[in-house]
């Protein structure tokens, strides 16, 4: 379900750049761009991270709890999905991503319950998906504070979109991209981390919180809230730096998407500092393509390649050459639409403009679904579920 969700992700990635280069005849832009952020939050990301982090505590013994929190999850996803490509933010789409919410709080509570998640993983990995799932829950705090600041006349204020930052910051940077890495740790890295490195564990995962602020700077706030974000950014890029040392004399048993990912991780620091710097920061907020390349490299360039590898840990693919070159294939894609969202911004600095730029987005964003596709025809679980139809 997680690919087959992965696959209507896609689906809906190409129509989005398709809609840009074609007029669709009663196919709203925004609302189908609504509907695949939504979805890509419920539907992939936390459904692939829920699974792979409850088949941790349970060793794939789920409880009903947790099949309740899968089936809430799709539920709550595909009724986004549609609601929002429907009607946008009306009544049920808002109805739908409450029950995500309150899904994710049910997950929540089920993965810290006693003591299942510490005994199941590694330290490391128990402190970054424990801080993960607070984060989960922290990020609610945005769209809960949409309705009341509406109430209260602010809709069109800065305040408004700060909320919504809030919520897309703690989803990414905090729930899916710390509990991405704390799969990775309790499954990559052999060797415990020495006392000065788990020091700087803490300090990468508390500096999430005045990160923050770099979402907010696009309003150029006060320079206490200025201060905040630089904070953020130098003390996450730092304790990171100082993390991957630590990795350092481990890096060669890492798999190649484990690689990757590590050094899309990295490049993702990197420009949120950059951002803090006030002429950077006005230009990257002035360019729509590079806040799209930042979530990309986050999502496609970090937390899904630690998810596929995950997968391919756990066994949950037929293993062979076809996967390995569908894992080629899907980095060298995800590199090449990176360097063209961030590079025509920069060509742009010289009034210089890529050939066919919009078709050549829509080309590389079509062919992360047959990347998709491969991958559910290689799971296991498809393949049981065929042999029981034909039985």
């Amino acid at each position: 379900m997680a690919l087959i969700n992965f696959v209507v992700l896609s689906s809906f990635g190409i129509l989005l750049r398709y809609i840009q280069l074609y007029e669709v005849p009663g196919v709203d832009y925004q609302f189908i761009l609504h509907a695949h952020s939504h979805f890509a939050f419920a539907g992939w990301m936390f459904f692939a991270i829920a699974l792979l982090v409850s088949y941790e505590i349970t060793g794939g013994k789920f409880t009903t709890g947790y099949k309740y929190v899968f089936l809430l999850s799709l539920i709550s996803a595909y009724g986004m999905l549609f609601s929002f490509s429907l009607e946008g933010y009306k009544t049920v789409s808002i109805i739908f991503s409450s029950l995500f919410v309150f899904t994710t709080y049910r997950f929540t509570h089920l993965a810290l319950k006693g003591h299942a998640l510490k005994k199941a993983v590694s330290v490391m990995g128990c402190k970054l998906i424990n801080s993960a799932l607070i984060f989960l829950c922290l990020s609610s705090f945005g769209p809960f504070a949409l309705g009341p600041l509406a109430a209260a006349g602010l809709k069109n204020t800065p305040y408004y979109q700060d909320a919504i930052y809030f919520y897309l910051h703690f989803q990414m940077n905090g729930f899916m991209f710390l509990a991405a890495l704390g799969l990775f740790a309790s499954t990559s890295l052999i060797n415990p981390l020495p006392l000065k490195n788990s020091r700087w564990l803490n300090v990468f995962i508390y500096s999430t919180i005045p990160l923050y602020f770099i979402f907010t700077l696009w309003d150029k706030p006060n320079v206490w809230v200025s201060m905040a974000a630089a904070v953020g950014s130098v003390l996450n890029l730092s304790s990171w730096l100082m993390l991957c040392l630590s990795f350092k004399r481990e890096w060669h048993q890492f798999s190649f998407l484990v690689k990757a990912a590590l050094i899309a991780a990295t490049l993702k620091i990197v420009f949120q500092a950059l951002i803090c710097v006030p002429a950077i920061g006005e230009w990257t907020f002035l360019n729509r393509n590079l806040i799209i390349g930042y979530i990309h490299l986050l999502t496609l360039g970090i937390i899904m390649p630690l998810i596929i590898d995950q997968f391919i840990k756990k066994g949950f693919f037929k293993n062979g050459k076809l996967l390995t070159a569908v894992n080629w294939s899907y980095i060298i894609t995800v590199v090449v639409y990176l360097v063209l969202l961030f590079i025509q911004p920069l060509l742009s600095l010289f009034l210089i403009v890529i050939p066919q730029y919009q078709f050549l987005l829509f080309a590389l964003c079509a062919l992360f679904l047959p990347v998709g596709l491969i991958l559910l025809a290689k799971t296991k679980s498809l393949r049981l579920l065929l042999q029981s139809f034909k039985k």
